[in-house]
């Protein structure tokens, strides 16, 4: 698979996951910086696995890397906007 197309998906599917919470703000920011940090932990782990196999989590785990970044900025811009429309503009 492509490595921006499975970049795209994560980033999808991790902002979906977030927003499911979007009554609850901190659980809401917490789901992408507990994947960043899993996919930190999958990069280290492919070091020591090595060969084809290590590469393979390597690359996936550089792509959750990067969704869970791009989406932490969504899910944090999102959060900030629902929060301006609740308050009362008297």
């Amino acid at each position: 698979m492509n490595f921006w197309i499975m970049t795209i998906i994560f980033t999808v599917l991790i902002i979906g996951i977030s927003l499911i919470f979007k009554n609850k703000k901190p659980v809401m920011l917490l789901i992408p910086v507990v994947v960043s940090i899993g996919s930190i932990f999958m990069l280290i782990a492919s070091f020591f696995i090595g060969r084809w196999e290590g590469m393979g989590i390597g690359f996936i785990s550089i792509s959750l890397l990067i969704s869970s970044a791009a989406a932490l900025i969504v899910v944090g811009l999102f959060g900030v906007v629902s929060f301006d429309r609740k308050r009362d503009y008297k």
